[in-house]
């Protein structure tokens, strides 16, 4: 049997167990994000295949820079869930480019093996003229930066993503760019 004074604190710890879940289930909310919107860095980047990535080449497209190092176990985790994860966004796929930055200049035979042993089909480059540090440093790998298509860090990942919550921010900006879309059309 509960006491008078226990039925109190019970009902005010449910009322602010309802008021919690119904603020978090805000349906159409964005995802939270880690950063203030601030300007991406403006880099030129050549991949192992030769092709140079920067703002002009990239413009329009949502970008994921994930600093990697072949070694780590989170790192390996991680590619395969990137891969799955770009594939998954069908006819939106070409609004989002993965660049894959390896911290380490291991020799290109090792970084061609470590690639293929992973199925990476995405860009990847080597860090060069410290290209990390345009991003603020990186203080651990896997580290992951997300870039809108205007340019700028909309979210920091330290450590290895959580797929589902990559997935969903990068679902809102899509939306956000059909729904752009839309409105410019309907202007016409």
């Amino acid at each position: 049997m509960i006491r008078p004074n226990h039925r109190l604190t019970a009902s005010l710890a449910c009322l602010a167990l309802l008021v919690t879940v119904s603020a978090c289930s805000t349906g159409d909310a964005p995802p939270p994000r880690n950063l203030d919107r601030q300007p991406a860095p403006e880099f030129s980047l050549r991949t192992i295949s030769g092709q140079t990535l920067d703002r002009a080449a990239l413009k329009g497209q949502i970008v994921i820079v994930n600093f990697w190092a072949v070694w780590s176990p989170a790192c390996a985790r991680e590619i395969p869930e990137l891969i799955q994860l770009r594939d998954s966004l069908g006819k939106n796929r070409e609004r989002v480019t993965v660049i894959g930055v390896c911290l380490e200049n291991d020799s290109l035979r090792d970084l061609n093996d470590f690639i293929g042993q992973l199925g990476i089909n995405y860009p990847v480059a080597v860090q060069e003229n410290q290209f990390t540090d345009q991003f603020g440093g990186i203080d651990a790998i896997p580290t992951t930066f997300v870039i809108d298509p205007d340019w700028h860090i909309v979210n920091r990942y330290t450590g290895k993503v959580q797929i589902k919550e990559l997935r969903d921010e990068l679902q809102y900006m899509l939306d956000e760019i059909h729904a752009a879309e839309q409105a410019a059309r309907e202007k016409k």
